[in-house]
């Protein structure tokens, strides 16, 4: 348990501080190059998670930094939308943007292995 753990943690620090740093197109990467360490993993939920966690941190931070939730008011009222909402979909973003592009890249990478297997093992 423990072993699995750990990786998905830093995964969750890691999209949360390379987000803060370079921006949010990081998201996908990190969790295909998660999904390409860790192939024997259940790519969809544990990214989506971690990157609803991480993104869940960096609101957490920022929310003693200034009026999150104001802002978040502010600008759910603009789409028709309550704060809390626009904050949930805020959290959906990355969720999506991660479990996409970890599966898409497991996908890959079996697809890689079957095409080098030989033609005769493929056959069974």
């Amino acid at each position: 348990m423990m072993n699995r753990l750990i990786p998905w943690l830093v995964l969750v620090e890691v999209i949360a501080l390379v987000t803060a740093i370079v921006g949010w197109w990081t998201v996908p990467i990190l969790a295909a190059v998660y999904a390409l360490i860790y192939p024997d993993r259940k790519h969809w939920l544990s990214t989506a998670l971690a990157g609803l966690c991480g993104w869940g941190l960096l609101i957490d931070i920022t929310w003693f930094q200034g009026p999150v939730f104001e802002l978040a008011g502010k600008v759910g009222g603009a789409l028709g939308l309550p704060g809390a909402a626009f904050v949930l979909l805020t959290l959906i973003f990355p969720a999506l943007l991660a479990g996409s592009a970890a599966e898409l890249a497991a996908a890959v990478r079996r697809a890689v292995a079957d095409m080098a297997r030989p033609e005769r093992a493929r056959a069974r």
